[in-house]
């Protein structure tokens, strides 16, 4: 045997529960809404990410010869625009790389997410990208290594304020 208890919210009866509800509800939403162009706002651009940047990339080359660990350090100038170039050092599979130019381009969407496409002078490499805060607040870029047969990750970070 189950009893039912009067529902009393606010000294309400359950009659005046729902109105009531809906007004406590009214107020939320539309603060929700209202703070929605704050948000809209907050987006990314190429223009993030301009200037003088430090480029890095850890990865594993798996099929492609020489087969094994690589490592990429450099100095990038990115234009703002999406186009960037630079030179860079490296360590093939234990080999020194003497510096080298490179050249790219990169595109961010407005989620912050992106792509980076890097020319080196035997190859070129593509990575997913996504924007973080960095130094000063401004933007740098944690890379995903895309290629087939390729593990790694890099950063575009910045070099100066």
């Amino acid at each position: 045997m189950t009893r039912s208890v009067p529902f009393k919210l606010f000294g309400l009866d359950a009659s005046s529960a729902k109105p009531l509800g809906r007004l406590l509800v009214l107020p939320s939403l539309a603060m929700a809404l209202h703070s929605a162009p704050a948000f809209a706002a907050d987006v990314c651009r190429n223009a993030d990410l301009e200037g003088a940047y430090a480029y890095s990339v850890d990865a594993t080359s798996l099929t492609i010869p020489p087969v094994g660990p690589l490592a990429i350090l450099g100095k990038i100038t990115l234009d703002g625009k999406g186009n960037f170039a630079g030179t860079i050092d490296g360590s093939i599979v234990g080999g020194i790389l003497p510096q080298v130019p490179v050249t790219g381009t990169y595109s961010i969407a407005d989620d912050c997410a992106g792509s980076l496409t890097t020319i080196y002078p035997l190859f070129t490499a593509h990575f997913s990208l996504v924007l973080v805060d960095g130094v000063d607040h401004r933007k740098q870029a944690e890379l995903l290594a895309i290629d087939a047969g390729t593990v790694g990750t890099g950063a575009v970070k910045p070099m100066f304020h």
